[in-house]
C-alpha cells in the first residue's frame, strides 16, 4: 500500500487517480489546519501572495474573499489558482510553480518594488523568507491558519508498518515529511522502514529523508501532484517487478533495472 499523508478534504483527487492506476493506498493525515477569523487589510496597491489552497480556503471561511476579487494576486501552484478563479477572484497576474520561480521573477523586473501580502500558515517555507530578504522585496507576512502536526499514529497505520504493508509513501509538504520521520523513531519503527520509496513533491520535501538516509527517495520531476503520481507509477511498478520475482541482484539484467530505480526522480 501506499500511506496518503494529506487531510483527507485534500486527499481525495490523490488517492482516486492512484486507485485508478490500480495501487492500493492508505490515508492518514499527518497534520490538521486550524483556520482564523481574523481580519485580513485590504490595500488595492498592495499585491497579495496565495502560496496554498488553505489560504484560499481560510479568507472563503472566513467571508473576506470577497474583498479580494479585484485585489492584485500572485499564485503559487495551479491549482491555488483554480480555487481563487472559482471564488471569483479576477485579477490573478501571475502564477509559478513555486516560490523560487516567484522570486525569480519579482527580484528581475518591475515587480520588485512593489509591497507584498503574504497569506500564510503559522508554519512558512524559510528558504523562500531567506531570498526575499536578500533580494530586498517588501514582504509582510499575514498568518490566517494555523498548521497542526499530528502527535501519534493512529492504529490502524501503526498495524500496517508493523506487518510491513506499507511499500510507499507520498509528501507535499516538508511538515508531514518530519512529522513521519519523528514518530518512526516514536514508535520505533525508523530502521525497519527505512527501505520504503518515498515519493516527495520538491527537492525541500526530500531533504529530511535524504538526511536521515532513506534509501529510495523519489522527487517528481515538477512540484505537482501530476507529476508525483507519474513518479509514484513509474516506481511503484518496476518496483513490483523485481520484487514478485524476487530476483534483485541475481543477474546483471535485473541489476541494471534496479540501478535505474534508484537514480529515477
Amino acid at each position: 500500500m501506499i500511506l496518503i499523508t494529506r487531510p483527507k478534504e485534500q486527499s481525495k483527487n490523490l488517492e482516486t487517480k492512484l486507485n485508478l492506476k490500480g495501487l492500493k493506498t492508505f490515508s492518514e493525515s499527518l497534520y490538521k489546519i486550524k483556520y482564523f477569523k481574523t481580519k485580513v487589510p485590504y490595500n488595492k496597491n498592495n499585491y497579495y501572495i496565495f502560496p496554498s489552497i488553505n489560504s484560499v480556503q481560510s479568507l472563503i471561511n472566513s467571508k473576506q474573499i470577497e474583498k479580494f476579487r479585484e485585489a492584485n494576486i500572485l499564485v503559487i501552484g495551479k491549482k491555488v489558482k483554480q480555487v481563487l478563479v472559482s471564488a471569483g477572484c479576477k485579477k490573478i497576474i501571475l502564477t509559478f510553480i513555486d516560490s523560487d520561480a516567484l522570486v525569480k521573477k519579482i527580484q528581475k523586473t518591475k515587480f520588485r518594488n512593489y509591497n507584498y501580502i503574504y497569506l500564510c500558515s503559522n508554519i512558512v517555507n524559510k528558504d523562500f523568507f531567506k531570498k526575499t530578504k536578500k533580494h530586498q522585496i517588501n514582504l509582510q507576512t499575514k498568518i490566517i491558519y494555523k498548521t497542526i502536526p499530528a502527535i501519534k499514529f493512529q492504529k490502524k497505520l501503526i498495524n500496517n508498518l508493523k506487518l510491513g504493508n506499507i511499500c510507499g509513501a507520498t509528501f507535499l509538504s516538508k511538515l508531514a515529511a518530519e512529522t513521519f520521520l519523528e514518530l518512526l523513531s516514536k514508535y520505533h519503527f525508523l530502521d525497519a522502514n527505512i527501505n520504503i520509496n518515498v515519493y516527495c513533491i520538491s527537492h525541500r520535501v526530500a531533504r529530511p529523508f535524504k538526511q536521515k538516509n532513506f534509501k529510495f527517495t523519489h522527487i517528481a520531476s515538477s512540484p505537482n501532484e501530476d507529476a508525483l503520481i507519474k513518479s509514484i507509477k513509474k516506481i511503484h511498478f518496476l518496483w513490483l517487478y523485481i520484487k514478485i520475482f524476487g530476483l534483485y541482484y541475481k543477474n546483471k539484467y535485473l541489476k541494471a533495472l534496479w540501478d535505474i530505480k534508484k537514480n529515477i526522480n
